[in-house]
C-alpha cells in the first residue's frame, strides 16, 4: 500500500510537470494557438488551448504565445445584474433626453425674449402699461357698483312703501334683484383682474429674470 501511494504520488508529480512542459513549449512555440486561462466554479485554475465552457461564472483572461495577457474577458453577468444594467441604460437615455430638451427649450426661450424685449427697461415700462390699464378697470368698476348699490338703496326704501302682495311690490323686488346680480358680476370682474394683474407681475418677473440671464449675461 506504501508503494502504491508513493507511485500514485510520483504519477501525480509526473503529470504536473508533464503539463508545465507542455504549457512552456506551446508559449514557446509562436506557431500555437493562444493559451486560456481560466477558474471554475470550484475555484480550479486551468489552462488549455481552448475557450473555458460558456457555462462558467468567473472571468477569462488570455494569453498569447508568448505568455503575455492580451485581453480579460468578464464573467457573465447574471440576470439581475443584466436586468440593472438594462434599467441603468434606459434612466441613461432619458436623462439625455432630457438635457437635450432643457438645452433646446433654453434656445427657443432666448429666441423668445430677444424678439419680445430690447433692455429691462422695457419690461418695467410694459408692467406700468398693464398696472394703469388694469387698475384704471378695477377703479371704474368700484364706481360702477357704487352706483348700483345707490340705486338698490333708493328702489328698497321704495319697496318698503310698496302694498304687500301689489304689482308695485313684485317690480320692486325683481329689480333689487337684477341689482344685486349686477354688483355680484362687478366683484367677480374685480376679483378677475386683481388675479391677471398677479398672474402679470408673475411673468414679468420670470421674463426680467430670464432677460438678465439668458441675455444679457449670455448664459448658456
Amino acid at each position: 500500500m506504501v508503494m502504491k501511494g508513493t507511485w500514485n504520488g510520483k504519477w501525480s508529480t509526473l503529470a504536473r510537470a508533464a503539463l508545465g512542459a507542455g504549457l512552456l513549449l506551446a508559449l514557446a512555440n509562436p506557431a500555437l494557438a493562444d493559451i486560456y486561462r481560466w477558474v471554475d466554479d470550484d475555484g480550479t485554475v486551468h489552462y488549455s488551448s481552448t475557450p473555458q465552457p460558456e457555462t462558467s461564472q468567473r472571468e477569462r483572461r488570455i494569453y498569447d504565445s508568448e505568455g503575455r495577457m492580451r485581453e480579460v474577458l468578464p464573467a457573465p453577468m447574471s440576470p439581475e445584474e443584466r436586468a440593472r444594467a438594462a434599467a441603468e441604460r434606459e434612466q441613461a437615455e432619458r436623462d439625455l433626453e432630457a438635457t437635450q430638451r432643457a438645452r433646446q427649450d433654453r434656445a427657443a426661450r432666448q429666441i423668445q425674449l430677444r424678439q419680445a424685449y430690447a433692455s429691462l427697461e422695457e419690461i418695467e415700462e410694459l408692467r406700468e402699461r398693464r398696472e394703469r390699464s388694469i387698475g384704471g378697470n378695477i377703479q371704474r368698476s368700484e364706481a360702477q357698483e357704487r352706483t348700483l348699490l345707490r340705486e338698490r338703496e333708493r328702489i328698497r326704501r321704495q319697496k318698503d312703501r310698496a302694498d304687500e302682495g301689489s304689482a308695485l311690490m313684485q317690480r320692486y323686488q325683481s329689480e333689487v334683484e337684477e341689482l344685486d346680480a349686477r354688483i355680484a358680476r362687478e366683484r367677480q370682474y374685480r376679483r378677475g383682474q386683481r388675479e391677471r394683474l398677479a398672474a402679470i407681475h408673475e411673468r414679468l418677473d420670470l421674463d426680467r429674470r430670464d432677460f438678465q440671464h439668458m441675455v444679457m449675461n449670455g448664459a448658456e
